[in-house]
């Protein structure tokens, strides 16, 4: 049985990247893909969220500050909300929990200004036990959390990244220890608009 694509986008041969995990990450990036030109860019003024709606409860779209070096939150999904612990927009992206490897996860916010490209990351952390006693039985039957992020940057006029675009996907995975992993997408991986 296929699974139905979440997007609005004509039903197409998938093209997301093996590495990614989840059926709304790798819907977000088939239909983001469909929009880069051959600069490598996604326009601000192709991007319309009502073309992915039903991926919007997981999409955070921030606004880009040169000036202080900053992302400020302009939309955040209703999931991506709770995932924050609460609502954050209008608040700067280094002010929000962005979940596990916060350094980590902040930095690819910064390589996909600073590179243009989409960026990957994927953490997944063992779940914690509840009495604090750092002996959790969770480590012993590898039960635990993922949370996967594809960042899009948004180029305005003259190629300018003004805005990026992510989704965040959290499941339960079996897992026996924390990992993160980061990975930049390279534009060659995209169909390119004309």
């Amino acid at each position: 049985m296929a699974i139905p694509s979440l997007t609005n986008t004509p039903a197409h041969k998938p093209v997301a990247p093996g590495f990614m995990k989840s059926l709304a990450v790798r819907d977000f990036w088939d239909h983001l893909s469909q929009l880069i030109y051959e600069n490598g860019m996604v326009k601000i003024i192709d991007f319309d969220l009502m073309n992915i709606h039903r991926l919007a409860p997981y999409i955070i779209l921030c606004d880009v500050d040169f000036e202080i070096c900053r992302h400020k939150l302009r939309f955040v999904g209703t999931r991506a909300v709770e995932f924050f612990g609460g609502e954050t927009t209008g608040q700067f992206l280094d002010e929000v929990n962005l979940g596990p490897y916060r350094s980590q996860q902040l930095a690819a916010f910064n390589m996909a200004v600073a590179s243009g490209c989409p960026q990957w990351t994927l953490s997944r952390v063992v779940a914690a036990d509840e009495t604090g006693s750092g002996l959790s039985m969770s480590r012993v039957s590898c039960h635990g959390n993922s949370y996967e992020r594809l960042i899009v940057p948004l180029a305005g006029v003259g190629s300018t990244i003004r805005q990026l675009a992510a989704i965040t996907y959290a499941s339960e995975i079996p897992c026996d220890s924390d990992a993160f992993e980061h990975q930049e997408v390279a534009p060659e991986q995209a169909r390119y608009r004309a």
